[in-house]
């Protein structure tokens, strides 16, 4: 098997164990690859004040594709490269026209920075993945949240239902404006980013910077935020637990989960 020339990854669900740390074989298969000359970038949907996880790793290529595409981020220098935000006013518009069509939601905003929810957001979900452990959180009415900033992200929680209809649900409201996705099965919450925004198109100006085709480039994911990443690349690796339009990709070889340190294995393999 030829080797790739970059090997990207999600976080949640696939590189990182359950509990989120990073296990002993994927650390080992990151100094691996990189040993080899081959550089591994992680494209998450965390925000970069929550990259805690991966922050000692050994990396000649320490960028990291935050905020589902809207943060190219170095990690080593703790500098954001480039991001792609959404104006307050484009926000303050779409959350007012989501609260007009669809029942029972509750907003956030995210700056990369900082979170802001609305009150009904944590009572919907108070144990919401990073929102309880988040010293960066905030809480106030949408006014407040919207008020003169701009965002990587905007947050729509549901008090039921299902995140695939959710997801939905936003992007007949929204249109063409802004970009929605999701990146878990067991809430309904939605991911907004600015129009264009993905994993895979910051991905394709990352690697056309580094001078690596798509072709070259294998990934790996479990989660509706990483198809378009997966569907771009040329090696594209589903998680065993993942969602089923990811287990349906065309190309794509399953693999593992990340609480086998599935990623890990695959990677010592790319490199043997």
């Amino acid at each position: 098997m030829r080797r790739p020339k970059l090997i990207v990854s999600d976080l949640d669900g696939t590189f990182l164990s359950p509990d989120g740390s990073v296990s002993d074989r994927n650390l080992a298969a990151v100094a691996a690859a990189e040993s080899a000359g081959i550089p591994v970038v992680f494209a998450t949907g965390r925000p970069i004040r929550l990259l805690g996880p991966v922050r000692g790793l050994r990396r000649t290529q320490a960028t990291v594709i935050a905020s589902n595409g809207a943060m190219l981020y170095d990690l080593g220098g703790d500098s954001v490269l480039s991001v792609s935000a959404i104006p307050s006013g484009v926000a303050a518009e779409a959350f007012a026209d989501l609260r007009a069509a669809v029942e029972d939601v509750a907003f956030g905003v995210d700056t990369g920075i900082r979170a802001g929810y609305e009150p009904a957001y944590l009572s919907y979900n108070g144990t919401t993945f990073n929102i309880r452990d988040d010293p960066q959180r905030y809480v106030g009415d949408l006014t407040e949240l919207v008020a003169g900033g701009e965002f990587v992200k905007l947050l729509v929680l549901q008090e039921s239902g299902d995140a695939d209809a959710l997801t939905d649900a936003v992007r007949t409201v929204l249109g063409d404006r802004l970009a929605a996705t999701h990146s878990s099965t067991d809430r309904p919450l939605v991911e907004v980013a600015a129009a264009g925004v993905s994993k895979a198109a910051t991905l394709a100006v990352l690697c056309e910077r580094l001078g690596v085709a798509p072709d070259e480039v294998a990934a790996f994911g479990d989660m509706p935020n990483d198809l378009e990443m997966l569907s771009w690349v040329g090696r594209p690796y589903v998680m065993a637990d993942a969602h089923p339009d990811l287990l349906a990709l065309e190309g794509a070889e399953v693999i593992g989960s990340n609480a086998e340190s599935a990623v890990g294995a695959m990677i010592e393999t790319l490199v043997a």
